[in-house]
């Protein structure tokens, strides 16, 4: 009786295998897997709650509370009294746990055979995922500030702290091995795998088979080509319109008429982000080649300290590599496209934010639609 925690990392290709594991359910429970519904959302407000993180998320604790225990009863059900065999839990908000709530996480699944796996990507690719998602969080900064503040600032745990005594989120955030070690610590050894992420080009579904490898069930329980919702990335000029609209979404809430985080994870984030911005075309943002340096001996660092600890590697090691932009290629920070208006819509977006308000995508560039 298996337990297999995926606890990330983020963006790493876990919207595609959440996608995979909720949508194919029943082919799993016929193979003695279970990928335990609570009810929708669950498993996000799960993670939430042993995080610790409902603010942040604009969530409301009382309705996290309890949520992680759910999930994992009925995990626990599945394999005790169903006779199945293996229980998946998933979700990347949980990579970044303390010990201290690792060891809360572990706790109600005392008893059962608890494997972790960590999914890893090159961090190139890494580096502007990073920034975007925050830029759709809300910030306003440009990849060369985060190169300056967090990239260059702190490339492993061996280099020291930074000026606060805490290293940079994206070091925090990408150190696979840290995950591995903070969630296999109160493990017995051999309970740890690392996934990697295959390079860009490569098939969809070879994921999915080092996954299922990692995870020790059989890939073919799952169709990995099927349709399934993708977590949208944003052109270089979305992201630079984005930053502008952060900025000017801040200017109003410095008026005492901004967003608070529900709203703004609701308008901006999933709303003109992902809704909007996403589904228009846009040239490919990569980190520029003078970090090849910063962002290889890092990755390689982390992958001998993986295999030292004993933990199971699925992939190629030469997918750490980072992917980075060519010569003469464009950086990440451009010019917003011509002709759109941040400061129009940030109105539009603060003008939705009441209760009974939603906001629509604007009809064309000229102006925002109506609500």
């Amino acid at each position: 009786m298996r337990v297999v925690l995926h606890v990330g990392l983020p963006k790493t290709g876990t919207t595609y295998l959440q996608a995979l594991l909720a949508g194919q359910r029943e082919s799993l429970r016929s193979g003695g897997v279970v990928y335990p519904f609570v009810r929708p959302g669950a498993m996000f407000e799960g993670a939430v709650e042993v995080r610790g993180s409902a603010a942040k998320f604009g969530l409301d604790p009382a309705r996290v509370q309890g949520t992680w225990q759910a999930v994992c009863d009925r995990a626990r059900t599945f394999l005790e009294q169903e006779g199945g065999s293996t229980a998946l839990l998933s979700h990347e908000v949980l990579a970044g746990a303390t010990p201290d709530q690792v060891r809360r996480a572990l706790a109600p699944l005392a008893g059962l055979e608890v494997h972790v796996v960590v999914t890893a990507r090159d961090l190139g690719r890494q580096a502007v995922a990073h920034w975007q998602e925050e830029v759709k969080l809300g910030s306003s900064v440009s990849f060369a500030e985060l190169e300056h503040s967090q990239l260059r600032c702190d490339s492993g745990r061996d280099a020291g702290p930074d000026e606060g005594g805490r290293r940079p989120h994206f070091w925090h955030a990408q150190d696979f091995a840290d995950a591995l070690r903070r969630w296999t610590d109160p493990l017995p050894e051999g309970r740890g795998h690392l996934v990697l992420a295959p390079p860009p080009g490569a098939p969809r579904e070879l994921l999915w088979q080092r996954f299922a490898q990692a995870c020790g069930i059989d890939p073919a329980l799952v169709d990995p080509g099927a349709e399934v919702a993708a977590n949208p990335s944003l052109g270089a000029e979305q992201v630079a319109l984005l930053r502008a609209v952060n900025r000017e979404v801040e200017r109003l809430g410095a008026r005492g008429r901004g967003l608070d985080a529900a709203q703004r994870h609701r308008l901006v984030k999933r709303g003109y982000a992902e809704g909007v911005l996403a589904a228009r075309p846009g040239r490919p943002a990569r980190a520029p080649a003078g970090l090849a340096d910063v962002l290889g001996p890092p990755a390689r660092r982390w992958l001998e300290e993986v295999v030292a600890q004993g933990h199971g590697v699925h992939g190629d090691p030469g997918d750490l590599d980072p992917v980075l932009a060519g010569p003469g290629e464009p950086g990440p920070d451009v010019a917003p496209p011509a002709g759109e208006d941040p400061v129009a819509v940030a109105r539009d977006l603060v003008g939705a934010s009441g209760p009974s308000r939603s906001w629509r995508p604007w009809r064309g560039r000229g102006g925002p639609s109506g609500r």
